[in-house]
């Protein structure tokens, strides 16, 4: 009996999709062929063609079917940093179990266009929503992590393509060019490599390692262009990133352990007031509560009154507001539809202390305060 028309062979355009996968990270996408995907299934090459047309859309079903493995969190972490640092590794983590989809996606304008490849970039673009960007640039906040994370994982597809043609692994390789390289450094032209390979030498070097230091450098310079200039202040310094779901890379500048600060008494600094502390301490938050201590106010009156501060960090500190519990939001129907911002009973526990501080700020020094 011909293979192609064998009953009860099960096969279905899953069946096809996931084997051609596999053929693909073993071999590599250039091996993928419509008869080899027929030869792992034991069907005949023609039978193939009743479910996919040809191998370009094969190929397309692969790319999405790749896309499909990211899950991500419903409603995922707060704060679009955490949510980018979260997708950056989503990607990264799938090229790595299918380094051929680079082949297909990276540095092109034409990518398959699927469900699951979709849905990757709306979950992304979904990060800096209310920030005022328009669409364009929203989607250049996309591109600038997607372009970081496929430039890093090229490395590794190159290295295994290289691997697979020669039979010669990437430590066979340098350890092969390390007599010649060292009579190079040894030559003292090169003191700066020389301490860099010594270095590695001694502790290591890790594609992981390198792949977080440049996505903490991508996601602090994406800070600026969403919170301003003032993010630039206190962003990570350090290779190791802050913990995930911290929001404005704020994290990796808090101290080791609030509930151990003490105020020079014995009662302790407690985390909780440690965490009002933070949040009352960002700028501009103490001037959003003290305006709103006066009513209710819209979101064009608040930037108006707030001399510096952007649309996008506007917007991110009034969600920090709201998340904490001090500020409620109205939603009037239009057209058009108009927000309201204003104090929970939480926030206005907060007006007497900020008015005493309006009024100690407009009394004079005394004489005792003379130095």
């Amino acid at each position: 009996m011909d293979r192609s028309a064998r009953p009860g062979s099960g096969l279905s355009l899953d069946r096809i999709v996931r084997t051609a996968i596999t053929i693909a990270d073993e071999q590599g996408l250039a091996s993928l062929s419509m008869r080899r995907v027929a030869s792992a299934l034991d069907v005949g090459a023609m039978s193939l063609y009743r479910h996919v047309p040809d191998k370009g859309e094969l190929v397309d079903l692969m790319v999405d079917a790749a896309y499909g493995e990211i899950r991500y969190p419903v409603p995922g972490p707060d704060g679009w940093r955490a949510r980018l640092e979260l997708a950056a590794r989503q990607e990264w983590a799938m090229y790595r179990r299918h380094l051929w989809v680079l082949t297909i996606v990276a540095g092109t304008h034409r990518p398959p266009l699927g469900p699951n490849v979709l849905a990757n970039i709306e979950w992304v673009l979904a990060a800096v929503e209310g920030y005022g960007l328009d669409p364009d640039s929203t989607m250049q906040v996309y591109l600038t992590v997607s372009d970081y994370v496929q430039g890093a994982a090229l490395y590794l597809r190159t290295e295994a393509e290289d691997e697979r043609r020669t039979g010669v692994t990437s430590r066979q390789w340098w350890e092969s060019k390390g007599p010649a390289l060292a009579r190079l450094l040894d030559s003292g032209r090169f003191p700066e490599l020389s301490r860099f390979v010594q270095a590695s030498a001694e502790t290591g070097s890790a594609a992981g390692k390198n792949f977080e230091f440049g996505l903490q450098r991508v996601l602090d310079g994406l800070a600026v262009f969403l919170d301003g200039p003032e993010a630039a202040i206190g962003l990570s310094k350090v290779t190791k990133p802050g913990p995930a779901g911290m929001a404005d890379g704020e994290a990796a500048v808090r101290p080791a352990s609030s509930a151990a600060v003490r105020t020079g008494g014995e009662t302790p600094l407690t985390e909780s007031t440690a965490a009002v502390l933070e949040l009352l301490g960002r700028r501009w938050t103490l001037e959003l509560l003290y305006l709103l201590c006066q009513g209710d106010a819209r979101f064009s009156d608040l930037a108006g009154a707030v001399p510096g501060i952007s649309r996008r960090l506007l917007t991110e500190r009034l969600r920090q507001l709201t998340d904490a519990g001090l500020l409620r939001q109205q939603v009037t129907a239009g057209p058009p539809a108009r927000t309201t911002y204003g104090l929970t009973g939480r926030g206005a526990g907060l007006r007497g202390a900020l008015e005493q501080i309006h009024a100690w700020a407009d009394t004079p020094p005394g004489p005792d305060d003379q130095r």
